[in-house]
């Protein structure tokens, strides 16, 4: 029986948790592409009107905030996209998307570019800073809060 150097023993454990770091990195890594690839898919449905995709990605727990200070919940936000009230958005464009990840929660943080008006021709065109949660619930990770603040024209 051929026994085992200790130093080899002690080389594989001292290089075993940088094996490890890498493999949770790359998984990170993984989650956040996919989650910057569902703030532009969940912009993309709004834009389009498409209720049913948001109906299956918000959480129930879904509340927006505008930069007035007007909030709707899930409900309210998805009866504005269905009715003949609802907003025309010709551009939604995030960029510079941040993700924070936080277990089976995410922070985003995006610069949002918006054109278009609300259902009485009023221009909604603005660029903001956007504060997005979001949440993992049964393997899928869903939208939960939004919070738009708008950036100050530049002169």
């Amino acid at each position: 029986m051929r026994r085992f150097p200790i130093a080899a023993i002690v080389a594989i454990l001292a290089f075993a948790p940088l094996a490890f770091a890498q493999t949770k990195a790359g998984s990170s890594a993984a989650v956040v592409e996919q989650l910057k690839k569902f703030d532009h898919d969940w912009l993309d449905a709004e834009k389009r009107l498409d209720v049913a995709y948001c109906e299956k990605h918000f959480a129930d727990s879904y509340v927006l905030v505008f930069p007035n200070g007007q909030a709707y919940t899930k409900k309210e936000w998805l009866d504005i996209l269905r009715g003949p009230d609802h907003p025309t958005i010709t551009f939604l464009d995030p960029e510079d998307i941040q993700v924070h990840l936080h277990g089976n929660v995410a922070i985003l943080t995006d610069h949002t570019t918006l054109k278009g008006h609300d259902s009485k021709g009023n221009s909604m065109d603005g660029e903001f800073n956007v504060f997005r949660v979001v949440i993992k619930q049964n393997g899928q990770w869903r939208a939960t809060g939004v919070v738009m603040n708008a950036i100050a024209a530049k002169k």
